[in-house]
């Protein structure tokens, strides 16, 4: 018999490419609140994290809960937390979720909400697996404006280097975990670590214009996203994540030399 697999957030980016990759291989419950989004060829069911039980999940062999997005880090984590509470209550066999590299350190504006799911996965009752995906390749998008803007690409975080990884291949390798037994922590990094200066070089490809590479202080880089608009607590919060990110949190798995 084909295995049955829950995919929360499954109109959304991941949660569809998810589908996609499964839905082929195993019995698929797309389990999402916008069900006329969800592509023809699997069980759809229609659930919201602020109200799910075990309904949602009932006859799953194996969920993916895909985090939220919600603002609120007490929230989100509820949220997650919820639904991992109906999937082990109907019976399913495998908890997976989609966290982050990292989560057990600042900043807490990114890892607060991951770091409590993963307790409650791991208090769920059934064998898990957390997925720590690195930063996504895709969230570099949102730094194009101000690269276009200004010709520069400023950051705090030094020598550091990101594993940036797509949601192509965290799809991948969620669908992978899904169809085989729990693996509890498993990160998920891109092909190549890449500092500031090949962010601004890959920013520059895109803009097919000059972007310039400009590393800051913490002091200085918190005056210069103060200066641009950002709120403090959100400026607060990206000089902690360079921080980590000159730490070595994102860099990936260290290769032999």
């Amino acid at each position: 018999m084909s295995k049955r697999i829950a995919v929360t957030g499954a109109a959304g980016a991941l949660g569809s490419a998810v589908v996609r990759r499964l839905r082929d291989r195993a019995d698929v419950i797309a389990v999402t609140r916008r069900p006329d989004a969800v592509a023809p060829g699997v069980e759809v069911r229609r659930a919201d994290f602020d109200d799910i039980g075990p309904a949602a999940f009932a006859g799953a062999d194996a969920v993916l809960v895909v985090s939220t997005d919600h603002r609120d880090n007490g929230h989100r984590a509820a949220q997650h937390a919820a639904a991992l509470t109906a999937a082990a209550a109907a019976g399913a066999g495998h908890l997976v979720y989609t966290s982050l590299v990292g989560c057990d350190g600042p900043p807490d504006l990114l890892n607060a909400a991951h770091r409590e799911t993963e307790a409650a996965l791991r208090t769920a009752g059934p064998p898990w697996t957390a997925l720590r995906n690195n930063l996504y390749l895709e969230g570099l998008d949102g730094l194009r404006a101000a690269a276009a803007a200004t010709g520069r690409h400023v950051s705090n975080a030094g020598a550091g280097a990101v594993s940036y990884v797509s949601r192509s291949r965290c799809a991948e390798i969620a669908a992978e975990t899904l169809l085989g037994p729990a693996r509890g922590v498993v990160e998920v990094h891109g092909p190549r670590p890449l500092d500031t200066a090949a962010v601004a070089a890959l920013l520059s490809a895109r803009l097919s214009g000059p972007v310039e590479p400009v590393l800051l202080d913490d002091e200085r880089y918190a005056d210069h996203l103060l200066s641009t608009g950002t709120p403090p607590a959100l400026a607060a919060a990206l000089v902690a994540l360079g921080q980590a990110v000159r730490a070595g949190v994102y860099t990936g798995p260290r290769r032999p030399s």
